[in-house]
Formats: C-alpha cells, structure tokens, sequence
C-alpha cells in the first residue's frame, strides 16, 4: 500500500511539468543504444508568429541537454536519442523541479530538418494502451506512470514508438 501511494504522488508531482501524460521511472533508451544527430543541436524558438516558446538544445557525447522556457515555465531535461528504422526517438528525463529527486522519463519523436525541428510526446491514447497492455502502469489522474524496470520499457519503445498512431499532432520549432 505505501508504494501505491508513493507512485502516485510521485506521478503527480511529475504532471506538475505538464509535459506527457506517459511518464515512466524508468529509462525508455539504454546506454549502449544511444546515437547522435547533430541537427539537434541550436536554439530554436516556436514556428508561429503567436508562439513565445523555446529551447536550447546542446550535446555531451551521447547524452543531450535541452533546457525549454516559455512564457510561464523554464525547465530543463537530459535526453538520450536512439533510432528505430528511420525514426528518431528520445528518452527525455526531467532535471528540474524534481519531485523527491527522482527524475521521470517522457518518450518523444524529433524529425529534425534543415533549420525546422518537429517534436511530439508519444502518448496518445493508443501508445498508453499499448503501455498498459505491455508494462506494469499505475493510472494518475489523466496520466499513466509505466512502473516496469529494464529492458522490457526499452523493448517497449522500440516496438511501438516509431507508430504513427503513437503520437498526435507535432509541434514545430525553427532555429534561431
């Protein structure tokens, strides 16, 4: 009973970034999984005219560090990329504002461009299904935090990830 309760307000805590609404406590990509593309890296701003959001995104070896600001937020994250066929996606792992210290890791999609970057959370109704049916979950909210450990998350995104029923609409970025 005491670690429901734990995940769930660890869960809620993590929706306090109001980022995805699939959150994992564990990593969708492993070390030795990671790649690199170096059109990720720049300072890119929100492609309408009405868009006051941003991000700075920089690379340490295979480690990426995005640090996303708005008109109400600023919050930074370390992300690792990998490939599935020709899609590219990434474990984003929150590292401000964390609840308890622990960080929580949010699957997205990048399709990076020359000078326009298109970005999406992997949370659609379908992709959590998928979650639910496939991993250990626990409901918060209208989130769902996957609480299985290891590789079966990583299995988890390379299965279903790269399905465009996987995601919704994408946000685009131009760089600055």
């Amino acid at each position: 009973m005491r670690y429901a309760a734990l995940v769930l307000a660890l869960a809620g805590a993590a929706l306090l970034t109001g980022c995805s609404s699939l959150i994992s406590l564990n990593p969708f990509v492993a070390d030795g999984q990671t790649t690199t593309d170096p059109r990720l890296v720049g300072t890119w701003i929100g492609a309408g005219s009405d868009d006051k959001s941003g991000m700075a995104i920089q690379q340490k070896g295979p480690i990426y560090t995005i640090h996303y600001s708005d008109e109400k937020d600023s919050i930074d994250f370390e992300c690792r990329l990998t490939r599935v066929g020709d899609a590219e996606l990434m474990d984003v792992i929150t590292t401000s504002g964390l609840a308890f210290g622990i960080p929580v890791h949010m699957a997205v999609r990048v399709w990076p461009e020359s000078g326009k970057l298109k970005w999406v959370f992997l949370e659609s109704d379908w992709f959590r299904q998928q979650a639910k049916q496939s991993l250990a979950t626990q409901p918060s909210s209208d989130a769902t935090l996957i609480t299985t450990q290891g590789d079966p998350v990583v299995q988890f995104l390379k299965k279903f990830g790269a399905d465009a029923r996987a995601y919704g609409e994408t946000n685009v970025l131009v760089k600055k």
